[in-house]
């Protein structure tokens, strides 16, 4: 019984410990009390992007990556988090390029968490 319990006990701490999963993931142009400001999908160039992203069950400190994919180009941003059952974080970039972008958010081993895709015009489009 004890060794049936133990088994048990291990298998919900290392599925619990997998837990780190993205809430929301949100473009804007700002933030403001861990809040998106003019929240969109649609940018122009010149704009100053912000990404917001709401990871939950955080169970030690560790980071995620927001990676901002631009056709075959992608800029890395690591960002801290900290063990919160809710941590929010951010990053921005400067749009210098129009046509559809990506943000990707991944785990400290890399993998996907959760993905993001929006636009960016021409100033006078």
């Amino acid at each position: 019984m004890k060794m049936a319990l133990s088994l048990v006990f291990v298998v919900f701490m290392a599925v619990s410990s997998f837990g780190m999963d993205v809430q929301s993931i949100q473009c804007g142009l700002g933030v403001k009390n861990r809040q998106i400001l003019k929240k969109s999908d649609n940018f122009k160039v010149g704009e100053v992007i912000y990404c917001l992203s709401d990871v939950r069950n955080v169970k030690k400190n560790t980071f995620i990556i927001h990676r901002w994919v631009y056709n075959d180009t992608y800029y890395d941003i690591k960002l801290n988090v900290k063990p919160y059952n809710r941590f929010r974080t951010w990053s921005y970039k400067t749009a210098r390029n129009p046509g559809v972008w990506k943000i990707e958010v991944l785990d400290s081993n890399g993998k996907l968490l959760g993905e993001k895709i929006f636009v960016v015009k021409q100033k006078g489009e």
